[in-house]
């Protein structure tokens, strides 16, 4: 009868544990990581698969310099530094990590897109039902003035923290 119980005990446990860690690295990157604001802009407002659902666009996600993309589905390091205006820029993309950055430049781990674009995993913004029409009325009525807090842990991960258009924020 013991012998039963824990076994119970311990396959209760292992599936609490794997449920643990699927959030794991999102809860890991906003607690530890670096809080940056980023420039963002809306593109689809609605899926019939998700729900509604905003799919943010960022700056960051475009570079300049398009050479640099080889293969989709690669991981691409993007070093990102403070612009005047408060919000981080892409200075440079890279294929293998960078050994050495600069005090003030933080390093963000996207994958690349077929289309020389790149994404970090922060693309997907929920919305809250009963706040859908005024968030997403304010999204695509402000899509220049649209800023996205984020946190990038040590590791290059990026976890979306809120929206920010002027002075109204949207939690996550």
């Amino acid at each position: 009868m013991n012998r039963q119980i824990a076994l119970f005990a311990l396959a209760v446990a292992v599936q609490a544990a794997i449920l643990a860690a699927v959030p794991a690295r999102q809860v890991y990157t906003r607690l530890t990581g670096r809080t940056l604001l980023i420039r963002t802009a809306p593109v689809d407002p609605y899926n019939f698969l998700s729900g509604y659902h905003v799919i943010l666009n960022y700056e960051i996600a475009t570079p300049a310099d398009p050479s640099w993309a080889q293969k989709p589905g690669r991981t691409a390091y993007v070093v990102l530094k403070p612009a005047a205006d408060g919000a981080w820029s892409a200075e440079s993309v890279h294929t293998e990590r960078p050994k050495d950055l600069a005090e003030d430049a933080v390093l963000i781990k996207g994958r690349q897109q077929r289309r020389g674009s790149i994404t970090y995993g922060i693309e997907s913004y929920y919305i809250p039902e009963n706040d859908r029409d005024r968030i997403e009325r304010d999204l695509r009525n402000n899509a220049g003035k649209a800023r996205a807090e984020i946190k990038v842990d040590a590791f290059g991960n990026a976890a979306l923290v809120r929206i920010l258009i002027e002075d109204r924020i949207y939690e996550y």
